[in-house]
């Protein structure tokens, strides 16, 4: 029983599970005691003391091996605990390295793991897929994507939680996003083909929105395609426009917003902070790839003209929703005979625009 909404944290939680004493019992936060009961029962009390959303609070009961790691972060040696089915011990200890390693990175890149005063960890379960709950996610298995998204969410998610299901796509476009950088870091050869697969997912339609136009169906809120897939590419188009070391000054900045840190955020709060770092209106881009639908397909036609290249550039839209993408876009021009080749940017701005290039 809770208040459930996404308006509202409790402040902290204690959580007291009574169960047989041959298994073991976790949920969120640190661990604070076990109590010995008549009838070879057991008394378990977690407690969390950091904002948490009713709906990342969790528990877990069965025959649990528990393994012990840790992992410095920002001066803080940080408790790494992870609770799996004996039979899927060796799995999950390969599980929790992947998760240290991810925890440096993403440290490195978005300001100290959120609940460093007291713990992350894995918790096995029994459904598909996996579960961001609140220092302790829930994972089927550790496939390496699936371990990493869900530590993101402690960032995307948990610490700063969407104030509307319409803006889920702060908690899961970052949450893949994150997942890509990890890997496309991890395995570079990787990247290309992976960006293909996932853009092709995207456009296998013409429309949908990364704003979630109808919140009272879960498998629209939940798209593959749009929630995670589309937005995690949005980011890489605001990489792109910003540069990397402008996006991710923002993004620090939304994550450690007093007014939104271990709170809520809408997509006008992330704005804002990309606005602010850049110096830039993004309503433009938010109006066409966010609340707007499809994507865009180009046609580019390039005349040589002496020592320059006239280019002219034209774009179709996939769905009527918006009558024109506006994005920096890149043509790389090659001279195999010489070896040469020069990357040019051209700023598209309308239909039919021509630009003139050394």
């Amino acid at each position: 029983p809770c208040k459930n909404g996404l308006d509202d944290k409790a402040d902290s939680v204690d959580i007291y599970i009574t169960h047989p004493a041959i298994y073991k019992a976790v949920s969120n936060g640190s661990l604070a005691s076990e109590t010995a009961l008549p009838g070879a029962q057991l008394r378990t009390h977690w407690k969390h003391r950091y904002p948490i959303a009713s709906y990342l609070v969790a528990m877990a009961v069965t025959d649990y091996n528990v393994l012990d790691n840790n992992v410095l972060i920002g001066g803080t040696n940080i408790p790494f605990k992870t609770y799996c089915y004996p039979e899927s011990q060796v799995g999950f200890q390969a599980g929790a390295q992947n998760a240290l390693d991810a925890m440096v990175q993403f440290s490195n890149l978005l300001g100290d793991y959120p609940f460093k005063k007291e713990k992350y960890g894995h918790v096995q379960f029994g459904w598909g897929g996996g579960m961001e709950h609140q220092t302790c996610s829930f994972l089927v298995n550790t496939a390496e994507t699936l371990v990493v998204h869900e530590l993101a969410h402690q960032w995307f998610g948990d610490k700063v939680t969407c104030a509307s299901w319409q803006d889920v796509w702060l908690n899961e476009g970052f949450a893949s996003h994150l997942t890509s950088i990890y890997m496309e870091a991890k395995y570079p050869a990787n990247t290309k083909s992976n960006r293909s697969i996932e853009i092709n997912n995207i456009t296998a339609f013409p429309g949908g929105s990364v704003w979630v136009d109808n919140v009272s169906d879960a498998n629209r809120i939940f798209s593959s395609r749009l929630s995670y897939l589309k937005a995690s590419h949005l980011l890489y188009m605001l990489r792109w426009i910003l540069g990397d070391a402008t996006f991710f000054a923002a993004v620090n900045s939304y994550l450690g917003d007093p007014a939104l840190a271990y709170g809520y955020a809408t997509t006008a709060n992330l704005k804002a902070h990309l606005e602010a770092a850049s110096g830039k209106n993004l309503t433009y881009f938010f109006d066409q790839w966010f609340t707007g639908q499809g994507y865009p397909s180009y046609q580019v036609e390039w005349y040589p003209t002496g020592n320059s290249v006239e280019v002219k550039l034209n774009q179709t839209q996939s769905h009527m929703s918006v009558s024109f993408f506006q994005l920096p876009v890149p043509l790389l021009f090659r001279n195999a005979a010489t070896n040469q080749q020069k990357l040019v940017v051209l700023d598209h701005t309308s239909n039919g625009q021509l630009f003139s290039e050394n």
